[in-house]
Formats: structure tokens, sequence, C-alpha cells
């Protein structure tokens, strides 16, 4: 195991466990949910080995039943659960059973699902927040996505008793419910959504394999669990953590598409924001929904820049200050500083398009930083931290650059930003050249719809392979100029997801290659240092970088 892998674990781990003491201080012992939560990890203790989503897919059409464990307040665990059933879709008919909606509520689970209720009408009548009080954003992209392919849903919660016996009354009435209803639907796949630990073998599932067997009739069983963490510290042990998928017996799977600390983290914020803890933050370019940390954005910048062995003068840490979408009089602030005048368009921009971002300006003849963040987003908040180290070591830009070598510019700090981010969250994803087909093919065959406001994403799609393909043929910067002028001189946000977007597929690749010891640290931090003010240089640096990692692939599924 190389010194950055050991490191990067060390910090993992840490940030996991002050994540797991906050919750240990912020609740009251609950001997109940420690002995469920026992029995649940002791079939989660180790796994036969990697698998793939193709292998997790094909189970789940060919099962009867499916037990998918689901994180409440962790919005990426709601968004693997719809991306299954985008995935079985028209290739099985199932029913979908959801824990979230209590078994007595159907006949108006049954309006709804029929649009004889409006969204606000049914949440009142299903008295939601008291009965379920997680996100419904979270969970309403799973209902409306079953709403227009005419899936039924099915509620199997109960009212909550007290005890363990409480939680086992509660098995059992779900296991009733479904096993009617897979009684009543022989054909049918049912596909399950309930709480992580209700899914271990010994708690629901073996209430509904017990009501099936004193019928005489057996079904084929898939479980799903999702960022076990016990399971995530042995593959990094073993030099696996990058798996998405692993096998834990012949018919269960576990999904890993977040870090233990944000996974523990989302629990975090739902005690103290509740329902208010989450935002959209990128759409389909940021399909991420990991949560934030405990750490505050100078503690991430001094994480990074120790990573990478890059000194930080303290003073600098000091010079940065990190605004909220919850600080109201933040625009105020902004216009109030004659430094930034000249910005006030671009961050209104952003901050309409929910992005963060970083400003550097002089103050009092000194270097001075300003965040802004829109929400909790972890990603969101170690890219800009990565920008703010990026920043302090080049030092503050005064070039004038060219349109063409201000576009290459953005192309390699947007690099360098999610590069470093991944240091804090491996799990983030960027696309590939393959996702971004795939993702042009769903919208030309009408199997993705996105909203008016963001047809800019088919734009940039085809703008991005359009420049990969010309990087197999060319290196000159003259070709790649009139190739792309119109963008260079686009005064829209066009050119800049088109150019961020380049940044984040180079620094996701770079990622796995310093990790992997296949690139050189020292080369990184000369990167992080360089200005980028000379003519065509962010332009040849970009194809230096792209050209030494055209042989690396990293496809991450969930």
């Amino acid at each position: 195991m190389s010194i950055l892998r050991k490191e990067l674990i060390r910090i993992q781990k840490n940030n996991y466990w002050k994540n797991v003491e906050r919750v240990r201080d912020s609740l009251e012992y609950n001997p109940v949910v420690e002995t469920y939560e026992k029995e649940y990890f002791e079939y989660l203790n180790d796994y036969q080995g990697v698998s793939n989503k193709a292998e997790l897919i094909k189970k789940v059409v060919g099962a009867d039943l499916v037990f998918h464990g689901d994180y409440h307040t962790l919005k990426q665990s709601q968004r693997c659960v719809l991306r299954i059933l985008r995935e079985i879709q028209g290739k099985r008919d199932f029913i979908l059973c959801l824990e979230m909606f209590h078994g007595a509520d159907q006949k108006i689970i049954n309006a709804f699902m029929e649009g004889e209720l409006s969204e606000g009408v049914f949440i009142r009548k299903i008295d939601y927040r008291k009965k379920w009080p997680f996100s419904w954003q979270n969970w309403s992209p799973i209902i409306y996505f079953c709403q227009d392919h005419g899936i039924p849903i099915i509620g199997i919660n109960s009212p909550a008793g007290d005890g363990i016996d409480g939680i086992r009354a509660r098995d059992r009435y779900s296991a009733k419910v479904i096993a009617k209803i897979l009684l009543k639907n022989p054909d049918k796949l049912i596909y399950v959504v309930d709480g992580d630990f209700h899914v271990s073998p010994n708690h629901l599932p073996n209430e509904v394999e017990q009501l099936l067997t004193l019928l005489d009739v057996q079904a084929r069983s898939v479980m799903i669990y999702q960022n076990a963490e016990n399971l995530f510290w042995k593959l990094c042990e073993q030099e696996k953590e990058e798996s998405d998928v692993i096998r834990i017996s012949e018919n269960s799977f576990c999904i890993m598409n977040t870090m233990p600390a944000n996974k523990v983290q989302s629990y975090l914020n739902w005690l103290e924001y509740s329902e208010d803890a989450y935002y959209p933050v990128h759409g389909e370019w940021d399909d991420d929904g990991y949560e934030s940390q405990s750490l505050s954005v100078q503690d991430i910048a001094s994480q990074i820049a120790a990573i990478l062995r890059l000194e930080l003068p303290p003073q600098s840490l000091e010079r940065l200050n990190v605004y909220y979408a919850d600080d109201l009089d933040f625009m105020d602030l902004i216009h109030n500083m004659p430094e930034v005048k000249g910005k006030i368009r671009l961050i209104k921009e952003k901050m309409k398009n929910g992005e963060g971002f970083l400003l550097e300006y002089g103050q009092a003849g000194t270097d001075a930083y300003l965040i802004y963040l829109p929400n909790s987003n972890l990603n969101m908040a170690a890219e800009e931290a990565s920008h703010f180290v990026n920043a302090v070591c080049r030092g503050r830009m005064t070039a004038d650059l060219s349109l063409f070598d201000r576009f290459y510019w953005n192309v390699i700090a947007e690099c360098l930003g999610f590069f470093g981010s991944k240091f804090i969250n491996e799990k983030r994803k960027a696309h590939s050249e393959n996702s971004l087909r795939r993702l042009l093919g769903l919208m030309k065959r009408g199997e993705w719809e996105y909203p008016k406001a963001d047809s800019i994403i088919p734009q940039a799609a085809r703008f991005i392979l359009q420049h990969y393909a010309l990087q197999r043929q060319t290196d000159d910067p003259d070709v790649f100029f009139r190739k792309f002028e119109s963008q260079y001189r686009n005064r829209s946000i066009l050119p800049f997801v088109f150019s961020t977007q380049l940044g984040y597929m180079l620094g996701n690749k770079l990622y796995y290659a310093v990790k992997k010891g296949r690139f050189p640290l020292t080369k990184i931090r000369s990167y992080f240092r360089e200005p980028f003010a000379e003519k065509g240089k962010a332009f040849s640096c970009y194809l230096e970088i792209s050209h030494r990692l055209k042989e690396m692939k990293h496809v991450s599924q969930f």
C-alpha cells in the first residue's frame, strides 16, 4: 500500500469516527437499536468478491423478491434505488413496496398514483411529516417515476411500537403485506425498499420467508445493501475501495456509492436541519448527492494541502471568508466591495445556477479570498477548497489572458478543483466519453428528458465529444481555435459548462493516476503553483496531461 493511499484511508477513517462520535453525543443510548444493528452486521462481516452493475441487474431481473436497504437521510441512497428501477423498467414488470408509506393509507396512495390527488393534498392526507420525517424531495423522483410508468406502489409500514418487540412487529406487518402482494402477483417482481437494518436476512426477509413457507411457496430473493462501513474498510485493506458493487453471497450484494463519513454526516444534517438540509446541486451534470462533512472549508483546504505537500501560509486561511445561501446579506456585502465590482454579473449568474465559487481579490495591499457555497454539499465544498489552495499557491491572477487562454485556464483550474475534491470524497463521479454518448443517445430516443432550462447539457456534451475527437488528431492550437472559436467568444454560460466538464473529466482521471503511482506528485504540485499566464501554456498543459492519461479508465456505475 502506497504512502499516499495510507494517508487517504487514515483521513477517511478519522472523518468517519469524528462523525460517529458526534452522532453518539447527540443521541441517548438505545439498546434496542444497538441490538437490531448487531444482528444486521452479523451478515455483513465479509464478502465473496468484487461484482458489477451488470451482474446485479441480471440477478434483480431474475428474482421474485428484492430487498433493497436504504439509509433514509442520504440522498444518494434514494438515487441508487431510482437508478436500479430505471435499469429494470421494461425488462420486468414490478411492484414497488416502500417503508415510507403506511399500509393503512393504501387507498390514498392509489388515488395519488392514479392522478386523482395533487402532491400537496396527498402529503397532507397521509400525514407525511408525522409518519415519515425524511425529505420528500429525495423520494419524489422515485414516486413520480412509478406514476409515469404505471408502476404500483404499496405502503408496508405501520405505527412504531416500543422496544425491540415493536421493531419486530413492524417487520411482521410489512412481511404480511409483501407476502400478500407476491401471492396476488406471481408473475411480477416485488421490489421492497426498507431501512438498512430491516433488510438483514434475519429481519424482514426472514419474516417473509416464514410466511411463504407456511403456504408452501418458494421465492427467489435478492438482497441489496448500501455503503456498509465495515466492508468498505475491508476493501481499503485489500486495495479494492474503488469497487462500486461487491458480492456478499450468490444473491446478496452491497453497493458502495459514498464514503462512510458522508453517510453518517447525512444523519447529522438531518438532526440539525430536518427537511431543509437538502438541495439540488448541478442536476445531471453532478450526479452525486453526497452530504457535507463536519469539517470546515478551511479544514478541507488544510487536508488537501497536506496530502499534496503544499505549504499554505497561516495568514491565507485567516483571509478566507466562507458564505452560504442562508447568509441573506451576502449580496449587500458583495455590492459594497469595490474589489469585486467587475464580477457582480458573474456572481449573480453562478448564484442563480446554484453553483459555488471562489473570489480572489486584493484588499488593503494583501490577497484575500471569498468562497460562496449554496448548500452543505461536500463535493462542492472540497472543490472550492481545492480552488483556494490553487489560488494561494499560484498567486492572484493579474495577467490579461486571451479568450483562448482563458478557456483552457478554466479547464486546468476545474481539473485541479475536481482532483483535490476526490481526496476528500473518492466516490465523487465525473462523466466519461462513453457516459456522454449514452446520455445523448437517451435524449435522442426520448428516454431521458431534461428541463428546457437545462438545454445546455446536450450542447456541452456534443462539444466535449468533438474536443476529444480533435485531441486524437492534432495538437495544433490553431486547429482548436478555428473549431471552437465561437465557443471561446461566447459570453453565455455554455462555454463555462463546456470547459468545466472537460476539467472535471481530466481531474477524475488524474486522481486515479496519482493514487496508483502512475503520475508524479511533484508534477501535480507544479500545476498548483503555475499561474498559466504565458500564451498557450494552459492549452499545452491540458494536452500534456491528457496524452499521459489516455490509457487510464475508471468507470463508476452507481
